[in-house]
C-alpha cells in the first residue's frame, strides 16, 4: 500500500495556496491515505470485458418533403399571425 507522507501533502497545500494546522494536517492525510487505498483496491479489479465492445452504426433515410396543414394547429392559438404563433415578449433588450 502506498503511503501518503506528510511531505507530499505539505507541497500539495503549498501548490493549493491552502495553510494547515496540525490538526487539520492529519484528518487531510488521513482522508488521503483512505483515497489512495481505495483507488489500489479499484485498481485490483479486472478492468477486461467479456462483451464484445457495441459497435455505432449510422442508419441514414432519404430526406422526404411531406406537406402538412399548419392552420389546423394555428387553429387551437389564442393569437396567430399568417403561419406563425404569436407569443408575449419575455425578453428585454436593456437587460443586461
Amino acid at each position: 500500500m502506498t503511503e501518503f507522507t506528510r511531505e507530499e501533502l505539505l507541497k500539495l497545500a503549498k501548490l493549493s495556496a491552502v495553510n494547515l494546522n496540525e490538526k487539520e494536517e492529519e484528518n487531510l492525510r488521513g482522508q488521503l491515505q483512505k483515497t489512495l487505498s481505495y483507488i489500489e483496491e479499484l485498481e485490483s479489479y479486472s478492468s477486461t470485458s467479456e462483451r464484445s465492445p457495441e459497435k455505432n452504426i449510422n442508419v441514414s433515410r432519404e430526406d422526404k418533403v411531406v406537406e402538412k396543414d399548419s392552420n389546423k394547429i394555428l387553429s387551437q392559438s389564442p393569437d396567430t399571425q399568417d403561419t406563425y404563433f404569436v407569443v408575449p415578449k419575455i425578453l428585454d433588450k436593456n437587460v443586461g
